[in-house]
């Protein structure tokens, strides 16, 4: 019996609705929607005013999610993504309510953390025609807003601050009947969330912004946007019109006003109040915003192999690009650090089956190798110490906290013994990190001068020693005993001995 073309469906537990679509593949490797269901719950109201999913809200889902699951069957799908976003992610009884929603309807529901749905959202973006050189990415959820830099098409700096638009109205509702001039409240408030995103991506001085986000097809047409192939084009002055037409009102005045539901007009203000922060980080004229639904690229990415390959190499290619602006930012020595990094590729690669670690994590690395010496920029007694809390703290398109974790570890370890840690959650990963930075070691060592001594490198493996062979046009003792004084912690994990062996062209 031949078989039909996949179908498969993909679930977001929002803040305000639980949504499920239904895909199937079609010609030219086309993605089509076969059915888009949603149910209204207020998961967001809850988590942002109690901090915790109450037992009937929770009640709520499972049936709406029970009747998803009926829908899956009847569509006959094989494969299916159910994700959550802030809303879920802020209730303190998180686990408690994942646990239940699979006992009882056996679906299995990924939490995206903080960075991770605007990452999705980026790599779309950074699809999009109307990107140019140079831009201002931004994804406005709501319950967190993420915003990335782009410089010769990958992204360099990324940074979300946890401030979507149905949080901030939540947070001041209360504030509303207690004085006629609530916009200026909430543009203060706006404005003491934008102050890391000032400092990060204000000084940029971008001409180009492609936001996009939740809501986005409510405000569009408020503003007078012009459509041009699915893009909204929204101009600062139309934006700041309809913010001063509506500040002054009321949720019910601005529903007559504008005939909205009044849930939507109650968000209306805080989505403008955001937008125009926003656009304020750019010397933007307009806002190019594609209508884009992560319910469209996940389904996309399970469909399609090659959408999702392409996505992580956009991922990759975005850690090191953030890795090397924040080494460059922060003073280190970029042709020690590339140099490094190339080293530690070059052995990662010969010592696979070694260290068998999968190729993609060859990025956590080459993204420590970049990074390994940014804490001489704040602190020369403890450089380790100082790496490892530099890089925990930054955020890097393409890497998840876990991620992000694993590469600040790698670098403080790679930088010598003088770091203590703390150590990794679990020992699969510490394991992951000791091994990367055995390797990271050997290969800062192999350019302890910083002059880039070596011009050849060749590696063999054999059963009992890593040979390293160096050719350069000058004398490398110091390259060979650095690589001495990094051999015992690297003999000691992978139980073969380093062995160096200098050529110097001029004897």
């Amino acid at each position: 019996m031949k078989r039909g073309p996949k179908v498969v469906s993909v679930i977001d537990i929002g803040s305000s609705f639980v949504r499920m679509g239904i895909y199937q593949c079609g010609k030219n490797e086309t993605v089509t929607t076969l059915d888009m269901l949603q149910h209204p719950i207020r998961l967001g109201h809850e988590a942002f005013t109690e901090g915790r999913i109450r037992l009937e809200t929770v009640r709520e889902l499972t049936a709406a999610l029970r009747g998803f699951s009926q829908v899956m069957k009847e569509y006959g799908v094989c494969e299916y993504r159910a994700v959550a976003t802030t809303a879920l992610r802020e209730a303190e009884n998180r686990l408690y309510v994942l646990d239940q929603l699979k006992t009882q309807n056996n679906l299995v529901v990924d939490v995206l953390e903080d960075g991770e749905e605007s990452a999705l959202v980026y790599g779309e973006l950074l699809r999009s025609p109307q990107l140019k050189k140079n831009a201002l990415l931004a994804y406005i959820g709501t319950g967190s807003i993420g915003v990335a830099a782009v410089e010769d098409g990958a992204v360099v700096r990324c940074s979300s601050i946890q401030l979507g638009f149905l949080k901030l109205g939540e947070i001041l509702r209360g504030l509303e009947d207690q004085t006629t001039h609530f916009h200026t409240v909430l543009e203060e408030y706006v404005e003491t969330r934008f102050r890391r995103l000032n400092r990060l991506f204000g000084r940029l001085h971008m001409e180009r912004l492609l936001l996009t986000g939740r809501e986005l097809e409510t405000i569009a047409p408020l503003c007078g946007a012009e459509c041009r192939e699915g893009t909204y084009i929204l101009r600062r002055d139309r934006l700041d019109a309809l913010y001063n037409r509506v500040k002054d009102l009321g949720a019910s005045a601005l529903a007559r006003e504008l005939s909205l539901p009044e849930t939507l007009a109650e968000q209306l203000l805080p989505m403008l109040a955001i937008y125009r922060k926003i656009l304020g980080l750019t010397k933007a004229e307009e806002i190019a915003a594609p209508c884009l639904d992560i319910l469209d690229i996940l389904a996309a990415q399970l469909l399609l192999p090659q959408r999702k390959k392409e996505f992580e190499d956009v991922q990759q290619g975005g850690a090191l690009a953030c890795a090397k602006r924040m080494a460059a930012t922060r003073h280190a020595d970029m042709a020690h650090a590339e140099r490094t990094a190339a080293y530690a590729v070059q052995l990662f690669d010969k010592l696979k089956k070694l260290h068998g670690i999968s190729a993609k994590r060859r990025t956590l690395l080459e993204c420590a190798a970049l990074l390994h010496e940014v804490g001489e920029d704040v602190n020369t007694k403890n450089t380790p110490q100082a790496t490892y809390d530099l890089i925990g703290q930054s955020y890097f398109y393409g890497l998840s906290e876990e991620e992000t974790a694993l590469v600040a570890e790698i670098a403080g370890m790679g930088c010598g013994d003088g770091f203590t840690g703390p150590r990794l959650w679990n020992e699969k990963q510490q394991l992951l990190a000791d091994k990367l930075a055995a390797v990271l070691r050997l290969a800062s060592a192999l350019d302890e001068s910083h002059t880039g001594k070596i011009r050849e490198l060749k590696l063999r493996l054999d059963e009992k020693t890593l040979v390293i062979t160096a050719q350069g046009a000058q004398d490398l003792l110091l390259e060979k005993w650095a690589l001495e004084e990094s051999t015992p912690f690297f003999e000691e994990i992978f139980g073969i001995r380093p062995v160096f062996i200098g050529k110097n062209r001029l004897l």
